[in-house]
């Protein structure tokens, strides 16, 4: 099982190395972008994560599958390896926007959706939240084809279900008494 704790010391310390270098926007654009190139390849995923495949053959891997990433990136990368950690890369992700948020003082706001939102849905939402938080947000925006139409809102681990499906059954369960 994965120690958030451990995640989160390795975020902290690679928040405090953007913000030194003033890059903390680009280094999460690259890491969100080598995670989703990383999610596609299954084989990749359970190849950097196997513990019997030696820290060099992983290594020569990464430099081989990523070479236009930055040298940051690429020495957090063996970092990772050398310790034993390649299969935290999505945690310490999480927790590393965690961090960025509470350093910068914002909200993490999820919001799924059936379709995306336009600019102007945006704008307003973020508004809104922005109000009732008493703080910037920063929407996360994720698509659910299932859903019938509406939003779910994810905020500090709670959520609101604004969506027409969670509509539908309050009524239905009004309905049924």
């Amino acid at each position: 099982m994965k120690s958030r704790e451990i995640a989160h010391r390795y975020a902290v310390a690679l928040y405090r190395l953007a913000r030194e270098q003033d890059c903390v926007k680009e280094l999460e654009a690259e890491y969100r972008g080598l995670l989703d190139e990383i999610d596609g390849v299954p084989d990749l995923t359970r190849f950097l994560a196997h513990p019997l495949v030696p820290a060099l053959q992983k290594v020569e891997t990464v430099d081989r599958a990523f070479p236009a990433i930055s040298q940051d990136l690429r020495n957090f990368l063996y970092l990772l390896i050398r310790n034993g950690r390649e299969d935290y890369l999505g945690l310490i992700f999480e927790e590393f926007l965690d961090v960025r948020s509470r350093g910068e003082g914002t909200a993490r706001v999820g919001v799924v959706a059936a379709r995306r939102l336009g600019e102007d849905e945006k704008k307003e939402l973020g508004e809104r939240l922005a109000r009732v938080l008493g703080r910037p947000v920063e929407l996360e925006e994720r698509i659910d084809p299932d859903l019938i139409g509406g939003v779910k809102i994810e905020v500090g681990g709670k959520v609101v279900d604004a969506t027409l499906r969670a509509k539908l059954e309050g009524l239905k369960r009004l309905l049924q008494g």
